[in-house]
């Protein structure tokens, strides 16, 4: 792949990371999927990895650093709420209508 297509092949479409993107990141020292997530915003968008997860699988195992194989780094973490927070709380947390 050249690298004109490699700046428009989207990787990440919350934060529109390309596959450049990674790349750069990779050889700036970034090899770790969690510091790739630190470095791109990789699994912080809305869909927390959704979309991006099979893409940065793909793109490990293109740098040899295959996903599931036993010295392979592991997945970004996921990190949901600590409790479920209730839309109301969030509009008037005080808990003060006018």
């Amino acid at each position: 792949m050249s690298a004109r297509s490699d700046r428009r092949t989207i990787v990440c479409p919350c934060h529109d990371v390309t596959l450049h993107d990674l790349k750069v990141s990779w050889e700036r020292g970034y090899t770790h999927p969690e510091t790739l997530k630190r470095a791109t915003a990789l699994f912080m968008g809305p869909c927390q990895g959704k979309y991006c997860a099979p893409a940065l699988d793909d793109f490990l195992e293109s740098v040899g650093a295959a996903p599931g194989a036993e010295d392979s780094p592991a997945r970004p973490t996921v990190r949901p709420p600590l409790y479920a927070v209730r839309l109301g709380e969030l509009a008037d947390p005080d808990g003060e209508s006018a």
